[in-house]
């Protein structure tokens, strides 16, 4: 997949020349040279060449022009670069050392290690506000999502499969194990003999989204499955309602409608022939498959 270009702007392109580069301080041209000590995460990676800032835009002096033409940065995927590289660097003078942002194809993830879950939440509120209150930022990101995981509990949250996903190439294979580690840990649970998603469930539908939003170059199936309490075209109905419900959901929050198919299998399909309370809470899952258009 092609990578995104930004321009660089204002205080951003500043702070990042004035560390990644070096001035000839007699023409007040920058020049593409990395200064040493500096780490490659401090810099946007742009292609050799001479640059000047005007008006805050960042211009390349081709050879043999006149006149300097504003040329886009690169951005690494997941990688903060300009408004949310500033933002980043916030986090951490206001006290959240820990917290991270990646941003790709309007999707926001919050990453990091909280040393705990209260931490955690309180400032995942945190990085919204100040996502949603700048100026770049409120225009490109419509989703805001929470990977972050809590130390001593790295591997049983949900957002870190997106979290990877947001680093990495889109292939459907790692789509469909950013689908699967979510689930393992935070299957949705719908109430009882409903089809209507609860605030608790929210999170984990905004996780699923946001890689169902990077993962636009394929199909997405999601399929519901129920328990064997009711009768079998009870079950498959509320199965399939359940299924459009995240559908919808999804479509709303950016997802493109021809991406998704929703299907009830009802309790057709079951992965443990058991009785018992777990047996059904095993059975009652959500399920998302990712394959070829």
């Amino acid at each position: 997949m092609a990578l995104a270009t930004r321009m660089v702007t204002g205080a951003a392109a500043a702070l990042t020349l004035a560390a990644c580069s070096a001035q000839d301080s007699a023409s007040g041209v920058q020049t593409a040279q990395t200064t040493a000590g500096v780490e490659d995460a401090d810099c946007i990676p742009i292609a050799d060449g001479t640059y000047q800032i005007r008006n805050g835009k960042i211009l390349v002096m081709k050879a043999g022009a006149s006149q300097p033409e504003a040329v886009p940065a690169t951005d690494v995927p997941g990688q903060p670069v300009g408004w949310a590289a500033m933002l980043e660097q916030g986090f951490a003078s206001s006290g959240y050392t820990w917290m991270g942002l990646q941003v790709r194809d309007g999707v926001a993830a919050v990453t990091g290690t909280a040393p705990g879950f209260a931490a955690r939440d309180v400032s995942f509120l945190a990085a919204k506000a100040a996502i949603n209150g700048d100026a770049e930022g409120a225009e490109k990101v419509d989703l805001i999502v929470n990977a972050m995981a809590v130390e001593g509990r790295e591997e049983t949250l949900g957002g870190q499969g997106l979290a990877r996903l947001m680093n990495g190439n889109l292939t459907a294979s790692a789509c469909q194990d950013a689908f699967n580690q979510t689930l393992s840990v935070d299957d949705i649970d719908f109430p009882v003999n409903t089809a209507v998603l609860s605030a608790a469930e929210l999170p984990v539908a905004d996780t699923l989204t946001g890689i169902a939003r990077l993962c636009g170059a394929y199909k997405i199936e999601i399929g519901e499955h129920t328990d064997t309490r009711g009768s079998d075209s009870y079950n498959l109905q509320l199965s399939r309602q359940r299924a459009d419900a995240i559908r919808d959901y999804m479509i709303e929050r950016g997802v493109s409608e021809d991406v998704l198919k929703a299907v009830g299998y009802g309790e057709a399909q079951p992965i443990d022939n058991g009785t018992s309370a777990e047996a059904r809470a095993r059975n009652e899952r959500t399920e998302i498959k990712v394959s070829t258009r």
